[in-house]
C-alpha cells in the first residue's frame, strides 16, 4: 500500500490550507528554528493547531506575484504523518545536518512519502555543504536525483548561480 492510499481517508480538502511540510533531519537542529528564519523572527507565533509534536503555524506569503495563506506544519518524524498533512501539503522543506557523511541517508524515511505526494516544491535545507561531510557535488547530485532546491543557510561566498540569490533570501 502506498502512502497516498494510506491518507486517502482526508475529508473535502477544499476548506484545508495548503500546508508546507517542515522536518529535521538533524536531531541538533529544531524545526522552529527553520520556521523563524522564514518568517523573519526572533519569536514563533502562536500555532493554528497542535496535535502532540506536530504543530501548524500560519503564513502569509506577500509578494509581487500573489498573496496566499498557508500553515508551515513542523512534523518531526513520518510516524505522524496524517491524512489532513498529506492532503493539504504543496511543499516540502528538509533540514540535514551536512556535517557528518551519512546526512543525506537520513532524509531515507521521508523519499516514499514525498515521491508519493507529490508535493510542488521541495528544498534541502543545510547550514552550508561540508567538504569532510555532506560535499556540495553530493548535495547537488542527492538533489538533482530527488527533484530538490538545496539552500544554504550560511553558504560560502561562490559566483551567484541562478535562483541561489532568491532561496537565500526567502530564509532571511
Amino acid at each position: 500500500m502506498s502512502a497516498s492510499e494510506d491518507y486517502e481517508e482526508q475529508e473535502d480538502t477544499a476548506t484545508t490550507v495548503p500546508s508546507v511540510l517542515i522536518t529535521s533531519c538533524d536531531i541538533g537542529f529544531n524545526e522552529q528554528d527553520l520556521i523563524k528564519q522564514i518568517l523573519g523572527t526572533t519569536s514563533l507565533p502562536e500555532p493554528s493547531k497542535q496535535e502532540d509534536t506536530v504543530v501548524w503555524y500560519p503564513w502569509t506569503i506577500n509578494n509581487k506575484y500573489y498573496t496566499a495563506d498557508v500553515s508551515l506544519c513542523v512534523v518531526p518524524s513520518t510516524y505522524q504523518m496524517t491524512s489532513e498533512i498529506a492532503q493539504s501539503m504543496q511543499a516540502f522543506i528538509a533540514y540535514f545536518d551536512s556535517t557528518v557523511k551519512d546526512g543525506l541517508e537520513r532524509l531515507s524515511p521521508w523519499i516514499s512519502v514525498v515521491e508519493d505526494l507529490a508535493p510542488e516544491v521541495l528544498i534541502l535545507v543545510c547550514d552550508r555543504v561540508c567538504e569532510s561531510g555532506v560535499s556540495r557535488h553530493e548535495a547537488h547530485q542527492w538533489c538533482l536525483a530527488h527533484a530538490f532546491e538545496l539552500v544554504e543557510l550560511s553558504p560560502e561566498d561562490l559566483p551567484d548561480e541562478e535562483g541561489k540569490s532568491f532561496c537565500v533570501l526567502f530564509f532571511k
